[in-house]
């Protein structure tokens, strides 16, 4: 005849097991710490207000590279959306000379960093740098 298994497990001596209170407390924590998550990106997609990509650009530095001069830069996006396909232009204003570069994505509320080459030391003529657009991804 086949032992008919208990719905309760015991333990060698046939004692009922028991979850200790630590199980009980981290698995509270846990369940605490979900709901917190999921309650507060649900309250923020409900009362944030869309606003499209904010782009700033600002110079880090400048230094020699090579037969040129590499312009390293940061693009900030305050905006609530992400910009993909970010442009960049440097352009050199007494030279004519233009560089560019584009940043794959710069996410909402974040920053990324990159660089432009010229051939002439920025440093000698008036340098403007810009964000000339973005792709909505």
């Amino acid at each position: 005849m086949a032992e008919e298994k208990s719905e309760n497990q015991k333990d060698n001596q046939g004692r009922p097991k028991v979850t200790p209170v630590w199980e009980w407390i981290i698995a509270a924590v846990g369940l605490i710490l979900v709901v917190v998550a999921i309650g507060t990106t649900v309250y923020r997609a409900m009362t944030e207000e869309s606003t499209p990509p904010k782009l700033e650009v600002v110079i880090d530095s400048i230094s020699p590279n090579g037969d040129g001069y590499l312009v390293r830069f940061t693009v900030k996006n305050t905006g609530n959306q992400t910009a993909a396909a970010v442009a960049v232009e440097g352009k050199l204003k007494d030279e004519s000379e233009t560089g560019t570069a584009t940043l794959t994505y710069v996410p909402s509320n974040s920053e990324r960093r990159g660089g432009i080459f010229f051939t002439k030391n920025p440093q000698q003529f008036d340098l403007q740098i810009r964000v000339t657009g973005y792709e909505e991804p």
